[in-house]
């Protein structure tokens, strides 16, 4: 008589045996391929996004782990001044040329690519110029000399991202981001392959460096291998007005966003050490991480598609509350598991040296959370070509962190800074929401109604994994914090499946969704 795993094998074996390659291979392009209407395309691109980011993001993660266990905090910090120098060259440089590109309405965008690829190119050759010049000023200004030549070799990675294959935006315009998964995994995983082995070898903060223009190279040839178009240089001067005169507003958001998200990294650096802020980076690395996934997914997602759907008042309101309903059911238990569990994370995954960082990245957590809530406003406002709500919300923001940014570091430290951080998302985060609200003339006290529900139910379980890391011991850090997440997930299940049947949130009709757009 044949066992139960044998039974099992031979059903396998037989279902298999009557599945030809085939209908495999129909089955996972409709499964999984973005086809149908935008409701469809949106829900199955919005699964490779996250496939991206998770992969993507956890390579980071992974190589920042191995980086913190290998390498001190001052040398943590030094690679933080680095991004952050050739950041700021970056963002002022930016000028939203991708975004124009996916925001206007006509499908082919050939015509414009030549200039969109000869504009990228300026503005690299730009910003290898200007740190090459710039390297030893900022390295004074921080006090980290050694940050120099660090900056001036970093830069290039700057201009080889400009020699991509522009024809990759039709991946985004299309919501075909299916097409995009193996490209970005691959400079992913070099990147990570290549930082990791050599800081192995020589605990050199080099190797961030090598890492990043490794996976660079790697990326500029595979675009111009999975993308058939072929760039030449060119330049429309009646093209380039057209591209830029939409992208003013992305510059002067993407400026403020920059002082906002490394403002306080910048400020740090300067006022107090590499050393401290390398414990800051990690802090805001570490507590944003969930949220910064779900908020790269809304936005490569949801503004193609709020931009397919700008005419159509109707679908454009119901999907602006759809997506708030689904980010925060994700994001706040995230944020809140974060919060209850980062003293046993860094404990165990990054070691005791990175202990004073645990306050600061438990603060950052709530902005964590603020920054999710607020992923779906960014890209309405651009689809619906109301851009500058974006840098006026930023304004505002950043007012808020000029005026009590010293004083609150001056007596807290990097606590201080992390509390003024999420004071001016508080602020604002109610103003943008309002405006999204009433841009697609939709109801507040929904908005507050749909996020209420996961609120609550995050709340309930951040209190019940509090009690059970207080109460239960468990001798490796490691494995108490694998034990709490698994905790954490099944507390907050039961607390929203109660939520649905008692109140009947809607949170069926997500998931019957999602479910729909596959068949």
């Amino acid at each position: 008589m044949l066992s139960t795993t044998d039974a099992l094998i031979t059903t396998l074996a037989k279902m298999f045996d009557r599945l030809s390659l085939n209908q495999l291979l129909d089955f996972v392009k409709r499964t999984l391929v973005p086809e149908g209407g935008v409701k469809e395309r949106t829900v199955k691109s919005g699964i490779w996004v996250t496939l991206i980011n998770v992969f993507d993001r956890g390579l980071q993660l992974a190589k920042l782990i191995v980086l913190a266990r290998l390498l001190s905090p001052a040398a943590i910090g030094l690679i933080g001044i680095t991004l952050l120098v050739l950041t700021v060259l970056e963002q002022f440089s930016e000028f939203g040329v991708d975004r124009a590109l996916i925001q206007r309405k006509e499908r082919n965008i050939n015509e414009y690519l030549n200039t969109a690829w000869s504009l990228q190119i300026i503005r690299g050759v730009l910003v290898v110029g200007i740190a090459y010049v710039a390297a030893p000023y900022a390295a004074v200004f921080f006090g980290e000399p050694r940050s120099t030549d660090l900056i001036r070799v970093l830069a290039l990675t700057s201009l080889l991202t400009s020699l991509r294959n522009p024809g990759l935006i039709y991946f985004r315009k299309n919501l075909d981001f299916h097409k995009q998964f193996a490209y970005t995994l691959t400079g992913s995983l070099v990147n990570a392959a290549v930082t990791i082995a050599t800081a192995w070898i020589f605990r050199s903060v080099w190797a961030f460096v090598f890492g990043r223009l490794a996976g660079n190279i790697v990326t500029i040839v595979l675009s111009y291998l999975i993308h058939e178009y072929r760039p030449w240089p060119a330049f429309d001067r009646a093209q380039a007005r057209e591209l830029l005169g939409y992208g003013k507003w992305i510059l002067g958001s993407g400026v403020l966003a920059f002082l906002l998200n490394q403002g306080d990294d910048a400020f740090i650096g300067w006022f107090l050490s590499a050393s401290v802020l390398g414990f800051y980076q990690l802090a805001f690395r570490f507590s944003n991480a969930p949220a910064t996934e779900i908020t790269h997914t809304i936005s490569n997602v949801v503004f193609p598609a709020y931009s397919q759907l700008q005419t159509d008042d109707t679908k454009l309101r119901k999907g602006y509350f759809r997506t708030i309903q689904l980010t925060t059911m994700v994001s706040f238990p995230m944020a809140a598991g974060i919060f209850v569990t980062a003293p046993v994370f860094v404990q165990g995954f990054l070691g005791e040296q990175w202990l004073p960082m645990v306050w600061p990245m438990q603060i950052l957590t709530l902005w964590g959370a603020i920054r999710s809530l607020g992923s779906s406003t960014g890209p309405l406002f651009e689809a619906v070509g109301r851009p500058d709500y974006n840098t006026k919300l930023q304004v505002l923001e950043l007012a808020i962190v000029v005026v009590l940014i010293y004083s609150a570091t001056d007596r807290w430290g990097i606590a201080g800074t992390a509390f003024v951080v999420v004071v001016s998302g508080i602020v604002a985060s109610p103003i943008a929401n309002y405006l999204a609200v009433r841009q697609v003339e939709g109801s507040y006290f929904r908005l507050i109604r749909v996020v209420s529900y996961p609120a609550v139910g995050s709340a309930v379980m951040a209190i019940g994994v509090w009690f059970v890391r207080t109460n239960v011991a468990i001798g490796s850090s490691i494995v108490e914090f694998l034990f709490l997440v698994t905790v954490g997930i099944v507390l907050y299940s039961l607390v929203m499946v109660g939520i649905e049947r008692r109140f009947d949130i809607g949170i069926s009709t997500v998931f019957n969704t999602v479910i729909s757009s596959f068949r």
